[in-house]
């Protein structure tokens, strides 16, 4: 069995995070050309922006994870706990 890296698992998040933004956007294209009533239009896009939001949010983590001056597992380990907790806010 292969193992994964921190960085190929953010990596794989953010495609997939994107993957999905990406479908949700084709959904708010097809509901304007099916001339869908506004707040359903509105819902679809207050959907894609969150998730855009999210996608950057494990951008800017995979960045400090990289950036990090950390060179124990347990620092590592901790920073990947705060990082994850960051994402989980907005």
């Amino acid at each position: 069995m292969v193992q994964t890296t921190p960085e190929d698992d953010a990596s794989k998040k953010i495609t997939s995070r994107l993957k999905r933004s990406r479908g949700q956007l084709d959904a708010v294209l097809r509901m304007m050309d099916e001339g869908k009533p506004c707040n359903e239009v509105l819902m679809q896009l207050s959907a894609v922006k969150s998730s855009v939001d999210k996608a950057m949010k494990l951008v800017m983590a995979q960045n400090i994870r990289r950036n990090s001056n950390c060179t124990s597992e347990k620092q590592l380990a901790e920073l990947q706990k705060s990082l994850d907790l960051m994402l989980k806010t907005k």
